[in-house]
């Protein structure tokens, strides 16, 4: 009997539309979109990661020719500032405006959209995934929308009613699917009162109501039209053109309008948006249409069980993600079980890691291993392991305590004969960010990178895509008030290791700690805590040796000038 496959079975699904709509040639399209308000989280990457394991099932299977795009929705409105994004002034200054025109507060990009359009790009290259990303703002401006919307106008009224169900008693009162983007001030108009529309013309006239309460989220109480509205005509009608980008539709009209407009045959959603997957599918059964199939994913959360938000910023960050696991590691979490709920934290990063290892032990039984060869042939993954593994390698460094990215290279040289690096980069950026006490070394024996432009704060300067490259540490107050006694005990270890020869240093620094006016128990404490922030360690005799004294010493005499204007706890 074959291993279970779900991309399989999903391919099988797709081959069955294709048959009932007639298309038996040509590219097939598969579909993928997100709002590019906040931050690219695991929920985008996911989706265009885990269509992508269909779609190349689909294109073994079939050979038919796919394409993936990836649609932008940069025409809808900025409503909220997300959490964490500096510059929120201006953005606030902004809101209700097309993502697209919103300019960006990190100051890199033409605009928010752009920005976040960019930093979705470099993350999804590490990935090697082959898309097409577009944005709505070009497509509804050349028009690619245009004879969907003159559908959806002939019976504006119908389609309205089926997709205002979805909302509440209030919201009625004011909803349409068809937002124009106003002459006047450039916002989106979500709340109107369509007077009339004419659709061999393309046009629509409506009013901003005088006599509608906006609830808007995070708002304890109603705002009027006047004050929400500002600089726009209230109760007046206004006729506009409903196409080329004069009008967009909300968000789930949209989702059914550009599957439609595309003819895409496949996409996947979160199981947040169940119910309105199922609002899409009645837009295309109103409209005599065979729907794609769509795919609903169980929820990546945090540590509290939260979903995770690109608005709130919570939970394990992508640039947490690529600094702690491999690709075949995340790709790997992606493909098992798709429609489970999964807690997405950095707490997990060896067991995600690790699992790619026990995956490739099960794939040596010729027996019983055909699920695993399945399951790392998706992820494309190789067939043997090099060297420990991930949570290995994470206890050898919390046990050794190097100093920097190249002493945890000689420290994992020591204790192995063989060592993934890209593996030993994310042990080291996962170690090194579970101690933030320890003091920083000087920047002389750190690889040079640049940090990742979604890390926190986000205000940092963005990154290439280097998954091989470990990141800096920063430096780090003192954990604990020395006394006298602590800085003369510190600055003669600093004598020994400069004046001592190398095969003399272990016997010397034994002596010394014996016979220091602390004690010796009390004296070790003092040095671990100069050196590695932590009150204990390994031999420090080792641990100077593969160190380097030069480090060493540097790391003494950074800690004596901390001491000498005062130190901090």
């Amino acid at each position: 009997m074959p291993p279970r496959d779900w991309c399989v079975t999903e391919s099988a699904k797709v081959s069955a539309l294709l048959e009932t709509r007639g298309d038996t040639t040509g590219e097939v399209l598969f579909g993928a979109g997100f709002g590019p308000s906040g931050l690219p989280h695991i929920g985008t990457l996911c989706e265009v990661v885990r269509t992508s394991f269909v779609q190349r099932t689909f294109a073994e299977t079939t050979g038919r020719p796919t394409r993936l795009v990836l649609v932008s929705d940069d025409v809808d409105a900025l409503r909220t500032v997300p959490d964490g994004f500096p510059n929120r002034e201006l953005l606030t200054r902004h809101l209700g405006l097309p993502l697209h025109r919103v300019p960006d507060p990190f100051e890199q990009d033409e605009s928010l959209s752009s920005g976040i359009n960019a930093r979705l790009r470099r993350v999804l290259d590490t990935f090697e995934v082959e898309y097409d990303l577009v944005c709505s703002s070009a497509a509804y401006a050349s028009g690619k929308y245009n004879d969907t919307i003159r559908e959806l106008l002939t019976d504006l009224a119908g389609c309205n009613e089926l997709v205002g169900a979805s909302v509440g008693p209030v919201r009625r009162g004011s909803y349409s699917i068809l937002m124009p983007v106003s002459a006047y001030t450039g916002r989106v108009i979500e709340h109107t009162r369509v007077l009339s529309v004419d659709p061999v013309v393309g046009s629509l006239t409506y009013e901003i109501p005088a006599d509608v309460i906006i609830q808007r989220p995070g708002l304890d109480y109603g705002v009027e039209p006047q004050e929400y509205y500002a600089g726009e005509p209230i109760g007046e009608p206004i006729t506009v053109s409903a196409l080329g980008g004069a009008c967009k539709l909300q968000w789930k009209a949209d989702w059914a309008m550009r599957l439609l407009a595309r003819g895409v045959a496949y996409e996947m959603h979160g199981e947040d948006l169940a119910a309105s997957a199922q609002v899409v599918r009645r837009i295309f059964a109103r409209l005599r249409r065979e729907p794609p199939v769509l795919f609903g994913y169980g929820l990546f959360t945090d540590e509290r069980g939260h979903k995770i938000s690109k608005s709130r910023g919570n939970g394990f960050s992508l640039t947490e993600a690529q600094d702690y696991l491999t690709r075949e590691a995340l790709r790997l979490l992606l493909y098992r079980k798709p429609r489970r709920p999964r807690r997405f934290a950095p707490a997990l990063a060896a067991r995600i890691n690790d699992a790619v290892r026990h995956e490739l032990r099960r794939a040596a039984d010729p027996e019983r291993g055909a699920g695993a060869r399945v399951r790392l042939h998706r992820i494309g993954a190789g067939t043997a392991a090099c060297g420990p593994g991930f949570g290995k390698l994470v206890r050898v460094l919390d046990a050794c305590a190097p100093v920097d990215f190249a002493a945890a290279v000689e420290f994992a040289r020591r204790y192995f004969a063989e060592v993934d690096h890209e593996l030993l980069v994310k042990a080291w950026n996962f170690h090194d960010a579970r101690r933030p006490l320890a003091p920083a070394p000087g920047t002389a024996d750190r690889p040079a990178i640049a940090r990742p432009a979604n890390a926190a704060p986000p205000t940092d300067r963005p990154r290439e895509a280097t998954p091989t490259a470990p990141r800096p540490r920063d430096a780090a107050p003192l954990p604990w008030l020395p006394t006298p006694a602590h800085t003369a005990l510190l600055q003669r270890v600093a004598e020994v290791i400069e004046l001592a020869p190398p095969a003399e240093l272990a016997i010397r620094l034994r002596l010394l700690l014996t016979v220091s006016p602390l004690g010796k128990p009390a004296a070790c404490r003092t040095l671990y805590l100069a050196l590695l922030g932590r009150p204990h360690g390994p031999r420090l005799a080792t641990w100077i040796r593969i160190t380097g004294p030069k480090r060493t010493l540097r790391l003494l005499r950074e800690t004596l000038a901390r001491t000498e204007q005062g130190g901090s706890p």
